[in-house]
């Protein structure tokens, strides 16, 4: 039985243009990539025929001959409201430039690099002859070595959110250090001297940023009760819980991220306290997901949008040739100390 012929019509590609507009190969080429002299009047000639046509250019064929395909790959964890408004303004921000961001989605923590799960993504996106990468890593631990594959290739790496000390990788995040000052300094002028700072994992800058910072003030605050704890993931409520228990229990307490404080109001009712009169609680992000609290959660805002279009003009930079130093280079945003209704004034006396 002879095989049945597809009655769709071939796609159109750049010789069809060319014959259409009555030019050579080379002058349809040169006039739809935009590079390369070709008169005006046959540029918007050869673009009026390529648009009536509905011809598309191969982008993954230019990359084989020109060396740029203009997509980025980017990889990011799985799953927070916080990511995707990172990516939200990486891909914006790149599609103003005409570039498209390939995302890829992987594990988070320690245990994917191990997997190798991570470099396996890495190494795809490569393979996809991607311009750059933008990267939120899994493990701040990485050395050169581990992206050596990424370097060969000339290709530019911004890491978002979480720095790569230990690479040449540019960077893209919050002033963590700053927001951590903000917060002891609000407590301490509220009268707190009883405080907890409830931390994450240590292998993760943002939260040992954010303590440093906190801590820089609070260990010059008189007759300060100070106690940090770190808080696996999983954990936390029963942390808190722990915590909130104790016969010298905090009048305060800074969770290191708005996920933890939700774990703090978790504990704070069934202890029976009152969060804005019998404790005082402050988050860090101002995640969608802690907006719900009630009463509302005093926090550390993070323009997660600015932060992606951040990591993106950063790359951008490198891709035109706009910074002639290897340098890594780095934009750390100033966050905002949002006040709401989860703090209370403690007296001195």
């Amino acid at each position: 039985m002879p095989a049945l012929k597809s009655s769709r019509p071939p796609k159109p590609n750049i010789r069809h243009v060319a014959q259409a507009a009555g030019v050579s190969l080379i002058t349809a080429s040169r006039a739809i990539s935009g590079r390369g002299s070709v008169a005006e009047a046959t540029r918007e000639r050869v673009l009026a025929v390529a648009r009536r046509l509905k011809y598309r250019p191969n982008r993954l064929a230019s990359a084989v001959l020109g060396g740029r395909s203009r997509t980025v790959g980017v990889m990011v964890p799985i799953g927070s409201w916080f990511q995707a408004q990172i990516i939200r303004g990486i891909h914006d921000t790149l599609s103003e430039q005409a570039y498209l961001p390939i995302v890829h989605f992987h594990g988070n923590g320690p245990g994917a690099l191990r997997d190798g799960e991570e470099l396996a993504f890495l190494h795809r996106l490569i393979e996809h002859r991607v311009d750059g990468l933008i990267f939120f890593p899994s493990d701040e631990s990485v050395t050169q070595n581990y992206l050596k594959e990424v370097w060969e290739q000339g290709l530019p790496l911004v890491a978002v959110d979480r720095r790569l000390a230990r690479t040449n990788a540019d960077f893209s995040g919050t002033d963590d250090v700053a927001g951590g000052r903000m917060v002891a300094e609000h407590l301490l002028s509220l009268g707190h001297r009883r405080i907890t700072h409830i931390t994450g994992e240590r292998w993760v800058s943002t939260y040992c940023d954010r303590q440093r910072g906190f801590e820089s003030v609070i260990r010059d605050g008189t007759d300060v009760t100070y106690r940090c704890v770190e808080c696996e993931k999983g954990d936390c409520e029963a942390i808190a819980k722990d915590i909130l228990q104790a016969p010298d229990r905090p009048t305060a307490i800074f969770a290191a991220s708005d996920k933890m404080a939700i774990h703090v109001y978790a504990a704070a009712a069934a202890a029976g306290l009152r969060i804005g009169s019998d404790l005082t609680v402050v988050g860090f992000a101002d995640l969608m997901e802690a907006h719900g609290l009630r009463p509302r959660l005093t926090t550390v805002r993070q323009d997660a949008v600015v932060i992606g279009a951040n990591a993106a003009r950063l790359l951008l930079d490198r891709l035109e040739d706009r910074v002639s130093s290897n340098e890594p280079r780095a934009i750390r945003l100033m966050p905002e100390f949002v006040i709401r209704d989860s703090c209370a004034t403690v007296s001195l006396t």
